[in-house]
């Protein structure tokens, strides 16, 4: 790159005026141009030019009396520098009357000029002093270092009028004159506040509909140009990439998020309209809750907006975010780490981004000035008895700070409706997938598949790879067309992921219920994924497929018993130590250590995304797993003991695939009997709904405890609602559905059936 800069800076904004007289000026936008009013006299067509341009002819969209508000707003005829030549432009006022030192004035002053009278620009450092000029409606700038030499003929700063003043990044002035008694080492500029309490500059505005808010600033803060660029970096590395459930057999699985992306539909609860892109509906709420089924892509979502904030990439729905400065709060990780309350300092640390310790204050400084893209995943991660504490947390820090743009992502159950309504949020709700979009995510997940073979060096090898991917994309298409059973597993990106993956792996051939998908997800990462990458023994371990599973079951309840989604390598090796006292073939082979090394580095569902912090890969493989130590341990009845618990309510609607048909019987007849001891209604619902669950999808179920499950339901039902017409083999859906639920929360429920 040659040591060329390539980030912009707020310096890049200066441009020279040509009115009556020469002057100086910024660029608001690439055609808009403030600079001050006396410099343009009776001349019609002023004109501006950026160094190393040439002039560019403008016209005076407004101009304020010199007396009190020096200042005008030109349009130039066509853009004066490129857009990406600009940075995010910010601007404000002083708040308070203390000295703001490290400031700055840029423009081209006489005193400055070189060779045959030509413009040079100058950058004078100095301390603003908000109060020096209070009575006449100024800021007064001493500049740092030795004024210039006086000239005969007027001020060696003829020519800086109408030169931005900065405040550290904040655009907060335009100077305007050289204060008499100073001997040139103070200059004088009128505050923007000026402008924006004149109801003509702010007409004239409307040239410009994405102005930035107006911000306050006590103080420059360097610091933070410096380090804002470092940590945009850090977001982008840490958020721009995407593991991709199956594209790991032969690489490493990590792909471009923009690849893998899709846009996923949602809707509000509380409007009548129909379903639309998540994008366009974030764009238009300032705080959203987003409920979202497990894998139904809210983590994606999140990274997607933090690496693209960044970025300034957004789609134009979403533009009014561009330039924030996003956190991320994985609630998983907090939990993990006992911090129920994080403070403004802590937010750049939560996600262990690789980027340097922010100057001190900066994250609050960045939530004053309404910059803050707070972004929430995972509420549900959280154990619920402190669900109320992080409300509180999040409530509180946003009344703190009241211009923070919000996301916070849950699953559909894990918080009452209206939970923040108090804060200004908004709720929507992802959708399961439609029947366009699971076309259109095989499309992309066969896309970076064949992305993959551009690493193969063997070229003959990558056609011929290539060639089969695109056969095996549209025979999957053809598949989703003709096969409703296999569209409704493919409703969230996760499951069309394991699909798409399973169908590569066997050659087209597919399970057929949610439970053999899991199962054969689980076989492909623990036996084939090795085979087909042709390793062996890697770290001098190997385990058969039972074997893994029932180390990583261990793993799995352990987590779900502590209301946990992350734990340390000692509590996991503890877990193993256990396991492994059965499984002495694996204990012949090496130290719980060894054998949890192994999974990390080879099973493909454990990760440690920060030092000594493990998960897995997503919490549906944590709650299957868990699922199938509670039924194998005969711990059945703990299930039921904790079904009124959102965070146990996935782990039992996995539960019933693994039992066999007494247990079935069991499962469905205790949540029955506790739905029937419901003290109210909003306790026996769930209650009601999970036996549903189960008995939509247990291999046999007797006419009794058929009917039992459905007139519990009809019991639930208004007393003249269609319900009561409904005939006890009428399956749960259209029961629910006569509740008044939409298809959608019906899913949120209890899943499409198998």
């Amino acid at each position: 790159m040659g040591g060329a800069r390539t980030l912009p800076s707020v310096e890049d904004r200066l441009v020279a005026v040509l009115g009556a007289r020469q002057g100086s000026g910024v660029l608001l936008t690439p055609e808009l141009v403030l600079t001050s009013a006396h410099l343009i006299g009776d001349r019609p067509w002023p004109s501006v030019a950026a160094p190393g341009g040439g002039p560019v002819a403008c016209d005076l969209l407004w101009s304020g009396d010199p007396d009190a508000c020096d200042m005008a707003l030109l349009a130039a005829r066509e853009p004066v520098l490129p857009a990406e030549g600009l940075p995010p432009l910010r601007w404000g006022k002083c708040a308070g009357w203390q000295p703001m030192p490290r400031c700055q004035v840029l423009g081209f002053p006489q005193v400055q000029r070189y060779g045959a009278d030509e413009l040079e620009a100058v950058q004078i450092p100095g301390t603003l002093m908000p109060l020096a000029g209070r009575m006449r409606g100024r800021y007064i700038l001493h500049a740092e270092h030795h004024p210039p030499a006086p000239v005969p003929d007027g001020s060696p700063w003829a020519g800086l009028s109408g030169g931005p003043v900065f405040a550290g990044p904040l655009l907060i002035g335009i100077a305007s004159g050289d204060p008499m008694g100073w001997q040139h080492a103070s200059i004088e500029s009128v505050p923007l506040s000026a402008a924006m309490e004149d109801s003509g500059f702010r007409a004239a505005l409307s040239w410009w509909p994405a102005a930035p808010a107006f911000e306050e600033t006590s103080s420059a803060y360097p610091e933070d140009l410096t380090y804002e660029p470092a940590y945009a970096k850090a977001v982008k590395a840490a958020y721009s990439r995407l593991e991709i459930f199956g594209l790991d057999e032969l690489s490493s699985g990590d792909w471009d998020l923009d690849t893998a992306y899709l846009s996923l539909e949602a809707r509000s609860p509380h409007t009548a309209s129909g379903p639309r892109r998540i994008e366009e509906l974030l764009g238009s709420r300032p705080r959203t809750v987003l409920r979202g089924e497990a894998g139904a892509g809210k983590t994606t979502l999140v990274w997607w907006l933090a690496s693209h904030t960044v970025c300034r990439t957004l789609p134009e729905q979403l533009s009014a975010l561009d330039g924030m400065v996003p956190f991320v709060v994985p609630m998983r990780s907090l939990a993990a780490r006992g911090i129920t309350s994080p403070t403004p300092s802590q937010l750049p640390k939560i996600a262990r981004l690789p980027v340097d310790k922010p100057p001190d204050g900066w994250a609050g400084r960045v939530l004053e000035a309404g910059r803050g893209l707070l972004l929430v995943d995972g509420m549900d991660e959280v154990p619920q008895p402190d669900r109320e504490l992080a409300r509180k947390w999040l409530a509180g820090l946003l009344r703190m700070y009241p211009r923070t743009r919000c996301l916070v992502t849950v699953r559909p159950l894990a918080v009452s409706n209206g939970w923040l309504e108090q804060e200004g949020f908004e709720e929507l709700r992802l959708l399961p997938l439609g029947d366009e979009d699971i076309q259109a995510f095989v499309g992309s997940w066969h896309m970076a598949a064949r992305l993959e073979c551009d690493r193969y060096a063997d070229e003959h090898w990558a056609k011929r790879q290539r060639k089969r991917l695109d056969s095996l994309e549209q025979e999957l298409g053809r598949e989703f067309r003709r096969n409703d059973v296999l569209r409704d597993l493919a409703r969230t990106p996760l499951l069309c992921a394991v699909i798409c993956a399973l169908h590569r792996t066997r050659n087209g051939f597919l399970p057929e219920t949610r439970w053999e998908l899991y199962s054969a997800a689980l076989n492909l990462m623990l036996a084939t994924r090795d085979i087909h990458r042709r390793i062996h023994q890697p770290e001098g371990i190997e385990l058969t497929v039972d074997e893994g599973r029932q180390l990583l079951q261990r793993i799995a309840v352990w987590l779900v018993r502590n209301g946990r989604a992350e734990l340390t390598r000692e509590q996991a090796v503890r877990q193993l130590e256990s396991a492994l006292r059965g499984l002495r073939r694996v204990r012949a082979q090496g130290t719980p250590q060894a054998v949890l090394a192994h999974l990390l580095n080879r099973s493909g569902l454990l990760q440690e995304r920060s030092p000594d912090a493990i998960q897995f890969i997503h919490r549906t493989f944590q709650d299957y797993l868990a699922a199938k130590e509670l039924q194998e341990s005969d711990c059945l009845d703990e299930l039921l003991l904790h079904a009124t618990e959102e965070q146990w309510q996935d782990v039992l609607r996995l539960a019933v695939g693994h039992c066999g048909r007494s247990e079935e019987r069991r499962l469905i007849g205790g949540l029955t009997a506790a739905a029937d001891a419901a003290p109210d209604r909003e306790t026996e619902w769930p209650l009601r709904a999970l036996a549903a669950h189960c008995a939509l999808n247990a291999r046999y179920l007797e006419d009794a405890q058929h009917d039992e499950v459905w007139e519990g339901l009809k019991g639930l039902l208004p007393a003249a609602g269609a319900g009561e017409s409904l005939s006890m083999g009428n399956d749960v859906a259209a029961a629910l559905l006569g509740m008044g639920l939409s298809p959608d929360e019906l899913f949120d429920f209890i899943g499409p059936p198998n």
